[in-house]
């Protein structure tokens, strides 16, 4: 008997526990979730034993993923937090030794929970459909001020059991406010877009436009996280996070037009160590800024913001203009300078060009789009307030008006038929406003079809200022409004206007020349 004993002493001393002996390297775990979808551990697919999981013990959190079509991920955390039932045999081993339980602490001596875990995935974006504006993501920022940065730390069985853990409070972050303006998640939104249709992955240069195109902000201003601490390893754990978002559609022409702010909690995701956790924090992050973007996708006003094609049928039911102008006008490239000009805007400046005597102006409306406080600055350094009479936002088009007299108008060709070769020259202010009226040269490599409407494109070198300057002939006549280039390395020469016929089109006017004045009077 003795030697039994003293047997049963070396080996207990040899090994971790009885309960470490007999407990399993798997257990079996009941997830319930729907039949269709696809259950992931640690990024695997798990081994199953009469319809249930089986998951190691061996003391890591263990990360379970159901993925199901049309539908976002779901992510729970389970963590070994139970003893072991054979935890009884550590105080009385094989019902004759004493052994003290606090040494029984082998990954096998401990359990998963045995309830069933229940895991309902929710709804993803809805796919775009054929009515849909096109969206792309703007930026996703960060603004949070430093009360506003909050750290929960629990322990895995406290949080389980909804309760606070002891001498483990909540704490603010101590670092200083965080604001971001670009961060890695706009692209991962971006993929989602792609995903679903909602931005346009094709070749397409021109496929861009007011009618098609919405932008969306995101802006991250509250922040929460639940650090949830393995009981028995406690470099190891799951994290979850509360965000508060503020989501802002933007036109084309980046004017915000709706916000909704939402809130989401992310997931559940496990960490494995300390160099581990900025992927998890990382995770969490995308994870919770992706259910806030699928509530608001998920809004009825952003819903209607997306099918909206009131502007367009605005546009078409304009009344005409009447713009007077006299027989003289610009006929040479000199003129051409002449009745170009500068208008500036509280947040930047563009180009523009007379079309009648009495002031009115083309320009492109993305460089009018602030509507206020528009200010023209003539030839002559001459300054005016100019008001904004009328706009066409889908095809990038706006009229002006100064109080002024006695000015030297362009002839606006109305021909559609526009002559490939030819040349043409691009008046305006290029990057700097004391390069206003600069003229280039160059001809007119294609006519291009945006679907909306044709574009002029040429290799006249023209930049950002130039915006809504006139493309013109030698004789100084009208054949387009310069609009956009393309930029990047290796680019040069490549840009676009928008046919002078257009602005008679979409804008409503009707010229009348001082000869047709004089008929109607004889009639």
């Amino acid at each position: 008997m003795r030697k039994l004993l003293a047997l049963l002493l070396i080996g207990s001393s040899l090994l971790s526990s009885c309960a470490t002996i007999l407990n399993s390297t798997y257990q079996p775990v009941a997830i319930k979730k729907k039949r269709s979808s696809t259950i992931l551990i640690d990024g695997k697919r798990p081994k199953k034993r009469s319809g249930k999981y089986l998951l190691k013990r061996d003391l890591k959190p263990k990360q379970i993923t159901v993925k199901s079509k049309g539908q976002k991920d779901k992510n729970i955390v389970v963590i070994q937090s139970n003893k072991s039932p054979f935890y009884i045999l550590s105080v009385v081993p094989f019902g004759i030794l004493f052994f003290p339980m606090i040494l029984d602490s082998g990954d096998k001596s401990f359990d998963y929970d045995r309830k069933t875990v229940k895991i309902t995935n929710t709804n993803d974006i809805s796919a775009r459909d054929s009515v849909s504006k096109k969206i792309h993501i703007n930026k996703v920022s960060f603004d949070i001020p430093e009360k506003k940065l909050v750290v929960n730390i629990h322990r895995y069985r406290d949080y389980r059991a909804g309760r606070k853990s002891e001498a483990l409070t909540k704490t603010a972050n101590e670092t200083e406010n965080i604001k971001l303006e670009h961060t890695i998640f706009d692209q991962a939104l971006n993929n989602i877009l792609v995903d679903k249709g909602f931005i346009d992955t094709t070749a397409s240069i021109l496929n861009y436009s007011y009618a098609d195109n919405l932008l969306i902000n995101a802006e991250i201003t509250d922040y929460e996280a639940n650090v949830v601490l393995n009981d028995y390893q406690e470099n190891s754990g799951m994290m979850v996070i509360d965000l508060k978002i503020k989501w802002e559609i933007l036109d084309y022409y980046k004017r915000p037009i709706y916000s909704l702010t939402t809130k989401s909690t992310s997931d559940e995701f496990a960490f494995y160590d300390e160099d581990d956790s900025e992927k998890t924090i990382k995770a969490t992050f995308k994870d919770a800024i992706e259910i806030g973007f699928i509530e608001f996708m998920s809004n009825k006003n952003v819903v209607n913001q997306l099918h909206d094609r009131s502007n367009e049928q605005e546009e078409r039911n304009m009344k005409p203009i009447d713009i007077f102008v006299s027989k003289s006008g610009v006929n040479d490239l000199g003129q051409a300078i002449k009745s170009s000009l500068t208008i500036k805007t509280k947040e930047g400046f563009g180009s523009g060009f007379i079309i009648s005597n009495d002031g009115y102006i083309i320009t492109n409306y993305h460089v009018v789009a602030p509507e206020k406080d528009l200010t023209v600055i003539l030839n002559n350094q001459q300054e005016y307030e100019a008001e904004l009479v009328r706009k066409s936002k889908t095809h990038d088009l706006a009229l002006l008006k100064i109080k002024a007299t006695n000015l030297t108008p362009f002839h606006i060709n109305t021909s559609k038929n526009i002559e490939l070769t030819k040349e043409v020259y691009a008046v305006g202010t290029p990057n700097k406003e004391d390069l206003s009226q600069t003229i280039s040269k160059g001809i007119i490599s294609g006519i291009r079809d945006t679907g909306y409407s044709k574009r002029i494109q040429t290799d006249a070198s023209v930049n950002s200022g130039n915006s809504g300057g006139p493309l013109v002939d030698k004789q100084g006549n009208v054949l387009g409004v310069v609009a956009s280039k393309l930029k990047g390395i290796g680019i040069e020469g490549v840009a676009f206007g928008i046919p002078a016929y257009e602005i008679i089109d979409q804008l409503k006017l009707n010229i009348i020349t001082s000869e047709q004045q004089e008929a109607k009077v004889l009639k």
